[in-house]
């Protein structure tokens, strides 16, 4: 009867440490970038998140800082990151790339007006030796050399004053900053067109919360909230826009 009665509670317990393990609140980072591209990111995963029955602690925080979060595995999910195109260089990151994409989000060249250069001479090698920045996140996404940047306001301003002769990033946040800075001598051109998705923690690819991703972003974007969070930001940010500031 004592044994029986000791491996019903070992039952009850087991089944209740499961409960808190699922019941447990996900840590989610969200990169800095434009306020409208945050609000949109975190607002969506939230909304995944609450649609597969979890609940998610967010934090929002610089965009090295973020990522080393996720390689470190001091968070579970990061949203949203650009993907890597060239499949070759995922084994060597430190963090999974969620299967399931956000959204589409387009990549601008912003030169200086009086030093154009040919977005095909750069995807070609960069052969004429361009000095070319990045967010620091991205300098792997290139088939070319690339410095890091910890700030897109710092590196418009070095394209505006020549300092240095492009800087390559999303359109919609890099827009905002232009506009904000209201800097003339920058031309923009259209780069590249990339996949928008979720980091997970290394091995996370394919498990338990790349399955909530994938069910979480099925149900929002069937009920209309997909729409009602992204859908604006998504039409900013998956297709190029053309102007000159």
């Amino acid at each position: 009867m004592c044994k029986r009665l000791g491996l019903a509670l070992m039952g009850v317990y087991l089944i209740v440490a499961a409960m808190g393990v699922s019941a447990q609140s996900l840590i989610v980072v969200v990169p800095q970038l434009s306020p409208a591209a945050t609000d949109s990111y975190k607002k969506t995963i939230e909304a995944i998140v609450d649609a597969g029955g979890r609940t998610a602690a967010v934090q929002i925080l610089p965009f090295a800082r973020a990522v080393y979060m996720m390689e470190t595995k001091q968070a579970d999910i990061l949203s949203t990151f650009v993907q890597i195109p060239d499949q070759k260089k995922w084994a060597a990151l430190k963090y999974d790339y969620s299967s399931s994409e956000l959204l589409k989000i387009v990549f601008v060249l912003f030169t200086n007006k009086s030093k154009p250069i040919s977005v095909a001479d750069l995807k070609s090698g960069n052969a004429k030796g361009y000095k070319i920045e990045t967010d620091a996140a991205h300098i792997d996404h290139f088939s070319f050399a690339v410095a890091p940047s910890t700030s897109i306001d710092a590196s418009l301003k070095k394209v505006d004053s020549g300092d240095i002769d492009g800087f390559i990033f999303s359109q919609g946040s890099t827009d905002a900053a232009l506009k904000r800075l209201g800097l003339k001598n920058i031309a923009r051109q259209y780069f590249d067109t990339y996949s928008g998705v979720f980091l997970l923690q290394k091995g996370g690819r394919g498990g338990p919360l790349d399955a909530l991703i994938a069910a979480g972003l099925a149900k929002i974007k069937a009920n209309g909230k997909y729409q009602e969070i992204l859908g604006a930001y998504a039409a900013g940010a998956s297709k190029y826009i053309e102007w000159q500031p």
